[in-house]
């Protein structure tokens, strides 16, 4: 499975689209692929078979009622699965018979605490099966797994609190595929990036790899001064200047040096070469002070495909980065914080925001090339301009066990100019919609996703026992 597959959830080849970019970026995301194991799900149907009812006039058909079709409707959901499974890179297997009894149910919750899956997948038809239901859940709490539970509209009356609890994604809607998916999606993300890697190239004296707690990330830390003698070797050939002509050509202006965007082709081509090497899905580095190797317009073009780039050596940005990333298919922008009091408003600036920040099958934002804010030396940078009045979600990751999620809901005010605004390359200012003070934001270097996905982050949360700043 392709990076672009795991996180973004579609097919592994980009659609040709206005940014200039994309002829290059699809051979490049080609080009590093990492096979893994996609999540493996039971999924299991919970409804007695209708036939149980139909001979007798007496029987009592209890909710959804004796005109649903829950044989139909298993077919219906079973070919969607199938269609999930695909699209998502994971195997969903549905068992062949629904769960019509106890001894059923208590087979099944046996099978669950023996083989331990990645996740289970609970669909219920008739109202009188939630105690099949509550032997399931039992059990997979037991086998310390996800339970993704879906009750069609109609079919159970009363109170559901009992099932919204951590490590359950509870569902009571009409046939919302949708959410299904989404649930997969969560068990499959987290699957997924057990098995990743980051690529962290700082001040080290030798390379050495560690584990976060969490997620189960690997952290491959490499010498920065590697990297510097890679870019120092780079040359400008066919390849660089091919991505020189397509990136410029892309930009609303260029506002640096021909040497500035030779160098920023150079550390793009160098961080691609060393992430094929040590086998990684993402990169973060200690950037700053760093001259003409800052590696900002590569960070931007890493993280419009998807693959998580992150400034300063900061890891719990990178973290969230790839978190956010594999359940949304879009690019995060980390930022550093400040707050327009005034307007009681958010500004979130930085040096990397990636030009596509609506997906990498879609156009990229308009954007400029100017230099790098804090330093005379010249180097590249990118300001990306996002849409006024589209919502965004604010994300932070802090590892631990369990890990924490801090998030936040609101929606583009403006880009400014810069100047007369200051900060860094990209400035984004943002109304918070779901706290009374934006001062109450807290923590540095939180990713901006484009886009409304705070409960889609919330229930992730929910789902893996996280817990919510």
């Amino acid at each position: 499975m392709s990076r672009r597959t795991f996180l973004h959830g579609a097919s592994a080849v980009v659609a040709a689209t206005p940014f200039a970019l994309a002829g290059w970026e699809t051979a490049f995301a080609e080009e590093i692929v990492r096979r893994k194991e996609g999540a493996k799900v039971r999924a299991v149907f919970l409804y007695p078979p209708s036939k149980a009812f139909a001979d007798n006039p007496n029987s009592w058909w209890s909710w959804p009622g004796n005109q649903y079709d829950a044989e139909c409707h298993e077919k219906q959901y079973t070919a969607v699965l199938k269609d999930i499974e695909k699209k998502l890179g994971m195997t969903i297997d549905v068992d062949s018979q629904p769960i019509a009894s106890t001894s059923d149910a208590e087979r099944v919750a046996g099978e669950i605490e023996a083989d331990k899956p990645d996740g289970l997948l609970i669909v219920m038809f008739y109202n009188l099966s939630l105690g099949h239901a509550d032997l399931l859940l039992k059990a997979a709490g037991k086998a310390g797994i996800p339970v993704v539970f879906y009750i069609g509209l109609g079919v159970k009356h009363g109170q559901v609190s009992q099932y919204r609890i951590p490590g359950v994604y509870f569902i009571q809607s009409l046939d919302n595929f949708e959410a299904i998916e989404y649930g997969m999606r969560m068990i499959n993300a987290r699957k997924l990036l057990s098995q990743s890697r980051l690529l962290s190239i700082t001040k080290a004296e030798r390379i050495s790899e560690t584990e976060e707690q969490f997620l189960k990330l690997k952290v491959r830390t490499v010498p920065s001064s590697k990297y510097a003698d890679e870019f120092r070797r780079a040359a400008i050939g066919a390849e660089a200047k091919k991505l020189l002509e397509s990136f410029a050509k892309g930009a609303k202006e260029i506002r640096v040096t021909q040497e500035a965007l030779e160098n920023a082709a150079r550390a793009h081509l160098v961080l691609k070469k060393m992430l094929v090497q040590h086998d990684a899905d993402g990169v973060t580095m200690n950037c700053l002070r760093e001259g003409m190797l800052k590696p900002c317009v590569s960070f931007a073009l890493f993280n419009s495909q998807l693959t998580p780039a992150a400034c300063e050596n900061d890891l719990g940005a990178a973290y969230t980065l790839f978190l956010g990333e594999a359940l949304t298919g879009r690019a995060g922008f980390q930022h550093n914080p400040a707050y327009e009091t005034e307007r009681n408003h958010y500004y979130a600036s930085h040096c990397t925001c990636a030009p596509r920040l609506h997906g990498p099958d879609q156009a990229a934002s308009p954007y400029i090339l100017r230099k790098f804010f804090h330093s005379n030396e010249g180097s590249c940078a990118i300001q990306a301009f996002w849409k006024e009045g589209e919502p965004v979600t604010m994300v932070k990751y802090y590892t631990g066990q369990p890990a924490t999620l801090d998030v936040y809901a609101g929606k583009v005010w403006k880009s400014h100019k810069m100047p007369p605004a200051g900060g860094c390359a990209t400035n984004v200012e943002i109304e918070i919609t779901d706290r009374a003070d934006a001062c109450m934001v807290k923590g540095h270097h939180n990713v901006l996703f484009c886009g409304d996905f705070a409960r889609k982050f919330r229930l992730f949360a929910n789902l893996y026992k996280m817990n919510l700043a």
